[in-house]
């Protein structure tokens, strides 16, 4: 068992109990290749993400300064988070990112670059980075939306969105092809957000009509 999947069998109970979450759509969540993308609201997001889908390692692209500590650099390190400097070219990122798709593995990628700082915001500009590896490493984006930031005893919901196919931008060039996968990525996570956003209305209403 690996270190990442022995914690989340350790922490499961515990954080099913502080951080609730309802997945919708959990069937398009595919265990395979692929750089998965979720809007970004804080440091809770990823261990949401990590025990609602992920399984076999957490490779999050994760900001260097989470890695001045050495006890959390190591710990990191072990769930499989890769850190990257952020504003410049990082050579030995670049590497050990594309050496986790070249393994089969997932990749974790928050594409809006940094923490929303609304906790209910909209969904900020999209970086290139994650249609980037996406092309590179011929694997599938999987969208995902939370609608807001988790919080202790309140229930989180995710949206996960169907993969999409990045070989549809073959034949043009790179920056053509990553700004048309941005610009796709960013109309799908858009629409996943207005669907989960109905869903959770709709919910609402028919806990209402039940309770009278």
């Amino acid at each position: 068992m690996s270190f990442f999947n022995f914690i989340k069998v350790i922490t499961y109970p515990l954080l099913s109990l502080v951080f609730p979450t309802k997945v919708y759509r959990k069937e398009n969540f595919a265990r395979q290749k692929s750089v998965v993308c979720c809007n970004h609201y804080g440091a809770m997001d990823i261990v949401v993400l990590s025990r609602s889908l992920l399984w076999g390692g957490c490779h999050c692209v994760s900001k260097e300064e989470l890695f001045s500590n050495k006890f959390v650099a190591w710990f990191l390190t072990k769930m499989g988070a890769i850190a990257i400097k952020r504003g410049e070219s990082d050579i030995g990122a670049y590497r050990q990112i594309m050496q986790v798709l070249n393994e089969g593995k997932q990749l974790v990628i928050f594409p809006e670059g940094t923490r929303n700082s609304d906790p209910c915001g909209p969904l900020q500009p999209l970086q290139t980075g994650a249609a980037t590896f996406a092309i590179k490493g011929s694997c599938p984006i999987i969208p995902i939306v939370s609608l807001r930031k988790p919080k202790p005893f309140r229930r989180t919901y995710l949206m996960v969105g169907e993969p999409i196919d990045v070989g549809q931008f073959s034949g043009i060039s790179m920056k053509e092809a990553r700004a048309q996968a941005t610009a796709l990525l960013t109309e799908r996570m858009l629409a996943l957000r207005a669907d989960l956003e109905e869903e959770i209305a709709s919910r609402k209403t028919r806990k209402e009509k039940k309770c009278k």
